[in-house]
């Protein structure tokens, strides 16, 4: 469509988990070095919450990578609704031959051996489970017993919950009191700052371009698309893919103030924001 126009080699603000496109800003480069160091120095379970659209899903698969070869991890993006469900699926990814008709205790006793022998041979093993908000009682209780697991003081298997605030909430329920004990690294996701937002434009504009991008956001322009869309990575990705397609269809290289304001006049499913409306307050930021 645009590419050539713009010397673009890909689309840039495509909405997929390409590690190459992953923006450390402050806030998203501290919490993977922290994720890092918490699961590959067994310290305990970790939480990562976000606003829908934050990044979790991403920073969650650069996580997966980023812990390498050296680690088996088993990443779950659609929780399973039951205990069995998630046992069954944890020992497919990694790397167990399951028949659908083993029961559940038969598949524990499998899995648990099959992860000591891992852990005996000095294999990491982390379980990253996406849209943890979304995991049935049975199954949040089986994440509770399956961390229970160790072998010589060491944990058996490294757990990440990803998921939207309602998380966090759910998990200050009485009920998971001993589930929450086990969490040592808490992190809530915040959105991109004003500062950022230009700088993460920028660098998706060189990663889809070897950097020889001919796109120039002004800085008016960059300051609008943060302002409309309140810092949030994926809205940020939407509203300039199609403020690219606007410059392509006015011939226009240079995107300015009236191609974003054009722009965010027509997405109206969006909810996005003009400049001219107040912004609401940032949500506050849990530490660690």
């Amino acid at each position: 469509m645009y590419l050539k126009f713009y010397n673009l080699r890909e689309f840039p603000f495509t909405l997929s988990c390409d590690d190459r496109f992953f923006f450390e800003s402050a806030v998203h480069a501290e919490a993977l070095a922290n994720m890092m160091y918490t699961v590959q120095q067994r310290k305990g379970m970790v939480l990562v919450t976000g606003e829908v659209g934050a990044g979790k899903t991403f920073i969650g698969n650069v996580l997966g990578s980023r812990l390498g070869a050296g680690c088996q991890t088993a990443m779950m993006a659609n929780p399973p609704q039951s205990g069995k469900q998630l046992v069954s699926c944890l020992a497919r990814r990694v790397g167990m031959n399951v028949r659908a008709s083993t029961d559940k205790v038969s598949l524990l006793e499998d899995l648990e051996q099959y992860l000591t022998k891992l852990n005996a041979r000095g294999r990491l093993v982390a379980l990253i489970i996406d849209e943890a908000q979304d995991l049935s009682p049975a199954s949040l209780e089986e994440v509770r017993l399956l961390w229970n697991w160790e072998q010589g003081g060491q944990r058996l298997i490294q757990m990440v919950l990803m998921g939207q605030p309602e998380l966090r909430q759910r998990l200050l329920e009485p009920r998971w009191e001993a589930l929450r004990q086990r969490i040592v690294l808490s992190y809530h996701l915040r959105h991109l700052s004003a500062e950022d937002t230009p700088a993460y434009i920028a660098h998706r504009l060189k990663v889809a371009s070897d950097g020889q991008c001919l796109a120039q956001f002004t800085p008016e322009a960059t300051a609008d698309v943060h302002a409309a869309t309140d810092g949030v990575p994926r809205l940020i990705n939407i509203l300039c893919d199609n403020a690219l397609l606007v410059g392509y269809a006015k011939g226009a290289q240079v995107i300015d103030r009236p191609i974003i304001a054009e722009v965010v006049r027509d997405m109206t499913c969006w909810g996005l924001r003009t400049s001219s409306q107040e912004a609401p307050a940032m949500p506050s930021a849990s530490g660690h």
